[in-house]
């Protein structure tokens, strides 16, 4: 269900430099002899605005990027912002198409009441302070836009900052009685409330604490346990680490569209293998961090989905088939509210273990009987929806009863490529005497070309608006296809292109009535700018940030070349499936005195290839890349050309069997792919140097770089791994089974594919970067590469962050040190 109109503040941390001088004390007459004869330090030099460097990319402001989070209101054209000022927010409304802003929400609002003086204070002493406004990371208004709820305090929970404290206030009346409510009531443990959310209706909410699901009125304050257990291991209402990181999950309720009933996953991860971690910094002796974590052939939680109803207080558990443990509900979604038994039907999609199979099932919330309406099934991996788009009931009419077919919108690669189809929902009175209702479906979109995602649906139901890059996958747009066009008549193998006829990537916020949009736009050298636009016909209405200070101090940046090429591998292997391959590929290469390329001595510049390489991702993309692109872009000041490679396996939009080739294949097809490329990047461009190749990679980038260079030692001169999975075995389930298959079926490919297999062809200098409370990629696992390397006598470098995680950035100075650490030994091993 989608929060309505919540912003999420970003909060940016500004850096200072620290400088610590001498106690306080005397100063002898030396020092004071030296302080005199001394002359005044000279100026620092003037900074030059063609040069990077490290300073200022972690130390400074200077290549900041903006942008505005607008949210649209669910049901009109209008967006809505908070403004931000030292004397508090306020929430402002701007008016779609004539763009008028009004204050809808005053910043009196957000005042707390100061707290009233002590009773031990003196008469003398200065009145209360003034009333404080109240702190604000994301905010929601009821559907009635009575109640405001506010969440603060926060804490993140591995990857988000998704537990804190949550405050409700009426917001309809200027009434003196109006005040900041507690949710979950004035005792509440500070900073233990989770996803609290708004019913439809406005009047209760839902909410999470210490893994129980409770609602409570809006108007009363009164408390109702929904789902609650004396065992900490029952977890209502949200879900454990693996069903976070990799199915996207972390709200796990539901409410029907009347609000009489909520919805909620339950996961038991009783059985589940513990993770430990060791914190040594926090406390003077050293403490514990433990989560159930399933790795690789290990037992997973048991999920399944309860209905709650508000009318009899009870809860009807679905019936899906299966072993729980062996199944994922990868999402859960009620019927939109215009189609027949929209408060009586819920659509589960439940993924097998193996994830090549997704079934669709249609469930009564009032007796939890499931019904299987659809299967997606792939020799590979299938993926789910996360974000569901039906299709008007305007566009098919009603039957004799007067109720409609839902069409839910459906993506599949059945095809090859994937596409557009819609799927008929069956909707009869009852599901009690099926087991199985197969659904109608219909294709809409067809040709050799991928459909991305599904954006919107025009509300009169005349077409449907999705994103694609039917001519270049390092691309994005948007594109329109008629429904009368795709249902029922000739299949829209040839898409309208919505977005400017311009190269870069494009993404869209929609309004509710899918004629406008908040449109962002950048490409891989300028920065991102966001503006409103109309979408039929386009037309840009008014730009909100155009990052004109980063764009002027990216232009006065000393030129780079930077090129998007495919470039052909079959020369390079012997493999007869690689023999047709091409790949794509950007570089930025360092130009001459003259400004290009062409002055550039042959075999005079060192390569550093960017690499990730799994199918989780994709990094050859035509878009402004922030920090990591201008770190890239700093090293091709120092004469480095930087490239990058989507091998075979990377999530582009190149069909079906590009993306699922590397099935059971990580580790081998993959940096296979990457080495080749490397090889026609340094027989394209003469200037590379053969000798001096580099490679570094974080995540399944690390693991690559690990695999690179222990697999192709005669290729790669040095490489940097940050955080990698040097053992297969030792990542989550849901990732790695998904691509790997089954360890039971499959084990001599896990081990193939991993780097620690192939540690004794280390010969190259490598340096390996972990932070030890990384709960996605264990240290432990990069502890045991370090055994076996020590084993083998191989000598490499390596730096652990104490207490940071995956990302390696908590604690002062954290993103500084790192990329200086890495600058350093890439100059020192490529220059």
């Amino acid at each position: 269900m989608l929060v309505r109109r919540r912003f999420v503040l970003t909060a940016t941390l500004a850096l200072t430099a620290g400088f610590f001088g001498h106690l306080p004390g005397t100063i002898s007459p030396a020092m004071a002899d030296s302080t005199e004869q001394t002359q005044a330090p000279p100026a620092p030099p003037k900074k030059d605005p063609a040069v990077l460097s490290l300073r200022r990319l972690f130390k400074t402001s200077d290549f900041r990027s903006k942008t505005r989070t607008l949210v649209w209101d669910d049901t009109q054209d209008i967006l809505w912002e908070r403004q931000t000022g030292k004397e508090g927010p306020a929430l402002n409304q701007l008016s779609v198409p004539d763009r008028e802003p009004s204050t809808i929400v005053p910043r009196e609002i957000f005042l707390l009441p100061a707290e009233p003086a002590s009773p031990e204070s003196n008469e003398n002493e200065a009145a209360p302070a003034d009333p404080k406004p109240i702190e604000i990371s994301q905010w929601t208004l009821s559907a009635d836009d009575r109640y405001l709820l506010v969440y603060n305090n926060t804490r993140r929970v591995w990857r988000q900052h998704t537990r804190g404290d949550y405050w409700l206030r009426d917001v309809s009346v200027d009434s003196p009685n109006a005040a900041w409510r507690k949710v979950g009531g004035d005792d509440a443990a500070e900073a233990q409330t989770m996803f609290a959310t708004f019913a439809p209706d406005g009047q209760s909410i839902a909410f999470v604490r210490d893994n129980d699901l409770h609602l409570e009125d809006c108007q009363t304050g009164d408390l109702q346990m929904v789902a609650g257990s004396d065992d900490p291991k029952l977890i209502s209402g949200t879900f454990d680490w693996v069903y976070e990181e990799e199915l996207g999950l972390r709200n796990g309720l539901r409410f029907s569209p009347n609000s009489q009933k909520l919805a909620f996953w339950q996961l038991d991860s009783n059985g589940v293998p513990i993770q430990t971690m060791i914190d040594n910094t926090s406390e003077r002796y050293a403490q514990t961090i433990e989560f159930a974590y399933p790795k690789v052939g290990q037992t997973n939680s048991a999920a399944k989905v309860g209905v709650w109803d508000r009318t009899n207080q009870k809860t009807v558990w679905l019936d899906l088939p299966g072993d729980p443990r062996e199944n994922y509900i990868a999402a859960v979604d009620w019927l939109p509210s215009e189609f027949a038994h929209a408060n009586q039907r819920l659509l589960i999609q439940q993924l097998n273990r193996k994830q090549n199979q997704n079934h669709v099932f249609l469930c009564d919330a009032e007796t939890g009987h499931c019904v299987n309406i659809h299967t997606e099934v792939s020799d590979a991996w299938v993926r789910h929806l996360r974000e569901l788009h039906w299709l008007p009931s305007s566009v098919f009419g009603s039957d004799a009863s007067g109720n409609s077919s839902p069409r839910l919108l459906w993506l599949s690669e059945r095809s090859g490529w994937q596409h557009i189809e819609a799927i008929e929902i069956p909707s009869p009175d009852s599901l009690e005497e099926e087991s199985n209702l197969p659904s109608r479906i219909t294709p809409v979109t067809g040709g050799s070309w991928d459909v991305i995602s599904i954006a919107a649906v025009a509300k009169d139901g005349s077409h449907i608006d999705f994103i694609a890059s039917p001519e270049q996958p390092s691309q994005r747009a948007l594109y329109r296809v008629s429904l009368q066009q795709g249902l029922g008549g000739q299949l829209a193998t040839t898409p309208q292109r919505v977005s400017p006829e311009k190269g870069g990537t494009y993404s869209y916020s929609f309004s509710p009535t899918a004629q406008y949009a908040v449109e962002s736009w950048s490409d891989f050298n300028s920065a991102p700018v966001q503006r409103l636009v109309q979408l039929h016909p386009y037309k840009q209405l008014k730009t909100f940030d155009d990052n004109e200070k980063l764009e002027d101090a990216l232009e006065k940046l000393a030129p780079v070349h930077t090129e998007f090429v495919r470039l052909p591998i079959g020369e390079f292997t012997a493999d007869p499936a690689s023999k047709d391959v091409e790949l794509d590929v950007w570089i930025m290469m360092p130009v001459g005195k003259d400004g290009t390329t062409k002055t550039l001595d042959p075999k005079s510049t060192p390569l550093l290839v960017h690499v990730y390489g799994e199918p989780a991702g994709q990094t050859v993309l035509d878009q402004y890349g922030g920090t990591t692109y201008l770190w890239h872009r700093l090293l091709t000041q120092h004469g480095i050309a930087v490239a990058s490679v989507d091998n075979r396996g990377a999530n582009a939009p190149r069909g079906k069997s590009f993306r699922q080739s590397i099935y059971k294949k990580i580790g081998r097809l993959s940096i296979s792919d990457q080495a080749h490329a490397t090889q026609a990047m340094l027989k394209h461009f003469a200037a590379l140097d053969p000798e001096r190749v580099g490679l570094w990679g974080w995540s399944g980038g690390g693991s690559s770089t690990l695999n690179g260079l222990f697999q192709f030692p005669e290729l790669y001169s040095m490489g940097i791994a940050v955080a990698p999975v040097p053992d297969q075995l030792d990542y989550d389930t849901i990732y790695q089974e998904r691509y790997m298959g089954l360890v039971t079926e499959n084990r001599d490919a896990f081990v193939a594919g991993s780097p620690i297999t192939h540690a004794s062809g280390l010969s190259d200098p490598l340096l390996l970067i972990h932070g030890t409370a990384d709960d996605n990629v264990h240290y432990a696992s990069s502890a045991r590469l370090i055994n076996r390397l020590i084993a083998e006598n191989k000598q490499f470098q390596m730096m652990a962050y104490p207490g940071r995680t995956h990302s390696v950035s908590e604690g002062e100075g954290t993103r500084y040190h790192p990329r200086t650490m890495m600058t350093n030994f890439i100059l020192q091993h490529l220059k």
